[in-house]
């Protein structure tokens, strides 16, 4: 998908410099802790994203799923996870997007969202699907796919558990710029 070395610096609002890169073993720990001081994901969810990780980088090359961080003065500020739907005709998934409960409101998960709006583009992607809980804590979640074109498509209640429904988002992705060759 990415080659393993892509790395993007940015500059985002606060005069905060992040790097965005493909994630690393190393990254585990800190990705667990960013994952978790967001504010989206409990403890006891810990566990799944860390396995995430770990077929992830068993499956090196072949894996199927981009996972990128973001990090300023060597610490991680985000964390992204997307990847292409099978049996769909190039339907991307977001899969996760977390940003430092500290960092949050400076632009960093803005960053991330577009970057994978940007890998999808240049994959030929045709649309980009997101998905989120219906609770009230998510409210804010779902103001940021809002505000950055994203259409409320679809609404199950008691999806992940009872009393919390998913909320699905999709955005059409532009075709890629093209050069006029002629």
């Amino acid at each position: 998908m990415l080659g393993r070395s892509r790395r993007d610096r940015v500059a985002e609002r606060g005069g905060l410099v992040v790097e965005l890169r493909l994630v690393q073993p190393a990254d585990v720990g800190e990705f667990l802790r960013v994952s978790e001081g967001s504010g989206l994901f409990r403890s006891e969810e810990l566990p799944a994203v860390e396995s995430m990780l770990s077929v992830h980088f068993a499956a090196g090359d072949s894996s199927e799923q981009t996972i990128m961080v973001s990090e300023s003065e060597g610490r991680l500020t985000g964390v992204v996870c997307f990847t292409e739907r099978p049996f769909a005709d190039r339907v991307w998934e977001l899969q996760m997007i977390a940003v430092a409960g500290d960092l949050q409101g400076r632009g960093i998960g803005s960053q991330l969202l577009r970057a994978v709006e940007c890998v999808v583009r240049d994959h030929g992607g045709r649309l980009l699907l997101i998905e989120t809980s219906d609770q009230g804590r998510f409210e804010r979640t779902r103001r940021f796919y809002r505000r950055h074109g994203y259409d409320e498509v679809a609404r199950i209640p008691d999806y992940f558990s009872d009393g919390d429904g998913k909320v699905s988002f999709v955005l059409r992705i532009a075709a890629a710029a093209t050069s006029a060759g002629g």
